[in-house]
């Protein structure tokens, strides 16, 4: 019995260092990645900020406008304005893998938080459609006023916010019933808003207003406005729009599209802290997860502006396709 184990030993440590062959596996990991959507030649661009290269430019549906990544990363959706359809985006192959129909103007979408449902406003619909990513159908339209425009998801995950412009208000959806469970008057047509990281405020930026608007979001009413002045030209009343807050909520930075600049405003007692000089027709402004770097889409010079954070600073101009409109930055699976 001794020899017998004895020659039995080899054995079992051959069968554990060696490793058993099968059907090849894909591995894949995860990057900081910025999908910038190309209303002006049907893409989206796929940038790795870090580096501050463009990827590559991924063909979707006619005059691609909103866009959102998937929570864990393997997926990105993109609304089609021109053809009233939805793109589902693989990442890891940089490809759109299938594309639905969601409704007439589909402007901005927005995922769950468990990643199980998209957002989608239906701008010329004036509705909210609720779409099972599973079987990629919609389950549900919710009456949000007219000409809805953004969607954005609380922080904590329960509540989509979405506004109407047409009705000039704010409406908070219950993101587990879909059902509306308040409304904020804007006395504006409401362009983008952004939550602060307790779910307790809305900073929303409006149209004809240079700076934004402060919603409280237990009273659904606006408690603040922040006035940055009148710009050099009050062109389609586009003064601020898009509008991203720093991880720690110190700071809200806001593209102004009529002076080609973002605007960084200490939250605290609403200075400005300084205007970083960016692209022609800023459009959107995002954060890398980590906080260094702010990405914004320029429509005008269809471009978009990498910027230091801390230095508050472009540190490189990355060309993408034809009048980027909207973005976000993330972590997504990649090859």
């Amino acid at each position: 019995m001794k020899n017998i184990r004895s020659l039995r030993r080899p054995a079992i440590l051959v069968a554990l260092l060696v490793p058993t062959f099968g059907p090849a596996t894909a591995f894949s990991a995860q990057a900081v990645r910025a999908f910038v959507s190309n209303f002006g030649d049907s893409t989206v661009s796929v940038v790795d900020p870090q580096k501050a290269q463009l990827i590559t430019n991924i063909k979707t549906g006619t005059k691609p406008h909103g866009v959102v990544l998937a929570p864990d990363g393997k997926a990105v959706y993109v609304t089609n304005e021109g053809d009233d359809t939805l793109s589902f985006i693989d990442p890891a192959k940089n490809e759109v893998v299938a594309t639905v129909e969601v409704g007439k103007s589909p402007n901005q979408v927005e995922v769950s938080a468990d990643g199980r449902f998209l957002f989608v406003t239906i701008n010329g619909a004036d509705n909210l459609a609720v779409v099972d990513v599973a079987t990629r159908k919609i389950v549900k339209s919710v009456t949000v006023g007219r000409m809805p425009h953004i969607a954005l998801r609380s922080p904590d995950g329960r509540t989509i916010y979405v506004t109407s412009e047409g009705d000039m208000k704010g409406v908070l959806v219950d993101a587990s019933t879909f059902a509306v469970v308040g409304e904020v008057p804007m006395f504006g047509w409401p362009r983008i808003p952004a939550w602060t990281a307790d779910g307790k405020q809305i900073y929303q930026t409006v149209r004809w207003l240079n700076g934004a608007l402060v919603v409280d979001v237990a009273a659904k009413k606006v408690v603040d406005r922040i006035a940055l002045g009148e710009p050099k030209f009050a062109s389609e009343g586009k003064d601020a729009h898009g509008l991203a807050l720093t991880a720690d909520g110190a700071q809200l930075w806001i593209t102004t599209q009529t002076t080609d600049s973002v605007t960084i405003i200490a939250t605290a007692n609403q200075k400005v802290l300084d205007h970083i000089s960016v692209g022609r027709d800023p459009n959107w402004v995002a954060f890398t997860p980590d906080g260094k770097l702010a990405v914004v889409s320029n429509t005008g010079s269809g471009d978009a502006s990498i910027i230091d954070v801390a230095q508050r600073k472009v540190v490189r101009t990355v060309k993408v396709g034809a009048m980027p409109k909207r973005l976000n930055v993330g972590l997504v699976e990649v090859p």
